[in-house]
């Protein structure tokens, strides 16, 4: 256990998020955007000095790992192994019986594997894999699942131990496949996909990235994608997708296309009927938005009241009202403390909805031994 609070008492591309969250600098703000930030930190900045009573524990279930989803009795998530390469693991809601599920398949190549998404039944994995063979590119950690360049889509079938390529992606520079996730049943899987690799441009930091959606579906015992379309919401950008609202009638997702420094980025939601845009957010670094089972409230990374650059875990409702801190790593003082700048990054509900899971880590997520990671659980008191 890492860190325990009693209700009421006053906590590339993780890689490359964490490398953004670093830097400095920017384009001119105009006074009327000086403002608007400073009245937003105020605001943000007067919602994190009270403790919101809305987590009653927080527990390490598992040393290492990161990105992850929960279904059911399971949570599959990546891990970096002696080798150096990820793979895939599946554990108990506990953090106990953690066993890889990727190590060793013959049908998928010795390389990077990642970023597990579970169809509703529990039965396949939609991952992302590193391709066998590629161009050299200069920064190898884009290549890890939390990067997801040259990463092709595969679908493990748990059953059957199984693997089948879903979406091949050219071997190019600027190509890739990032977040994959299933609608809640199942018929229909999103993720992001690189359209040009990151450049020095504001808003080309990390990439030019596609939201893309898709009919999932198996045939003869076959996985295959059909009807793939991509969704620009408007300028390029590091579109970066966070899945289906439980009804399947929303996208919701993180981008920096509306940005106007270099250290922003914002959390959107788009009807898939209407193509409209909601922003939920307005300033300050924002990630790793995902929607309670109910749908009635998302929980996010930000940076917002951690002027250090760390980040925490946030809570809204879903039209992006009643914004609240969940966690205070980066808050000097509080029992929650991590000591320095601590970053947390992706999370996935437990199914009743009162609790999440989240992957988090040191100065920057990059798995490491210099930079070890962690799998937490936050249990929530909402109702």
């Amino acid at each position: 256990m890492r860190v325990q609070r009693a209700v009421g008492q006053p906590g590339m591309l993780l890689c490359l998020a964490g490398a953004v969250l670093l830097a400095t600098g920017g384009a001119p703000q105009t006074i009327r955007e000086r403002m608007r930030e400073r009245r937003e930190r105020r605001q943000a900045a007067k919602a994190a000095q009270a403790d919101t009573g809305l987590v009653s524990r927080i527990t390490t279930l598992k040393p290492g790992g990161a990105r992850l989803d929960w279904i059911d009795g399971k949570i599959a998530f990546d891990m970096q192994g002696p080798d150096g390469n990820f793979g895939v693991y599946v554990m108990k809601p506990d953090g106990s019986d953690a066993r890889c599920m990727t190590c060793g398949n013959p049908d998928l190549p010795h390389r990077n594997i990642g970023q597990p998404a579970w169809d509703p039944s529990g039965r396949y994995l939609v991952i992302q894999v590193e391709k066998a063979s590629h161009q050299k590119v200069r920064f190898t950690h884009s290549l890890t699942p939390g990067g997801g360049v040259l990463n092709d889509l595969w679908v493990l079938d748990t059953s059957t131990n199984h693997a089948t390529k879903i979406r091949d992606v050219a071997d190019a520079p600027g190509q890739g496949t990032l977040h994959a996730h299933f609608s809640a049943d199942g018929s229909m899987l999103s993720w992001s996909e690189m359209q040009e690799k990151a450049g020095l441009k504001k808003g080309k930091q990390l990439g030019y990235w596609n939201l893309m959606i898709a009919d999932f579906r198996v045939a003869g015992g076959r996985p295959s994608l059909a009807n793939v379309r991509a969704l620009n919401p408007g300028k390029p950008g590091f579109h970066e997708n966070h899945g289906f609202s439980p009804d399947g009638s929303r996208l919701i997702f993180s981008s920096n296309f509306e940005a106007k420094r270099w250290v922003e980025n914002d959390v959107y939601v788009m009807d898939l009927r209407t193509r409209k845009l909601t922003r939920l957010t307005n300033g300050g670094w924002n990630e790793h938005a995902i929607f309670s089972p109910d749908g009635r409230s998302i929980v996010w990374m930000s940076n917002v009241a951690s002027p250090g650059g760390g980040t925490d875990y946030w809570i809204m409702n879903s039209d992006g009202s009643n914004k609240r801190r969940l966690t205070y790593f980066n808050e000097k003082g509080h029992a929650e403390y991590r000591g320095g700048r601590f970053m947390v990054a992706d999370l996935s509900w437990r199914p009743d909805g009162n609790a999440f899971a989240g992957s988090c880590g040191g100065k920057v997520v990059m798995e490491s031994k210099t930079s070890p990671t962690e799998i937490i659980l936050v249990e929530l008191r909402l109702k």
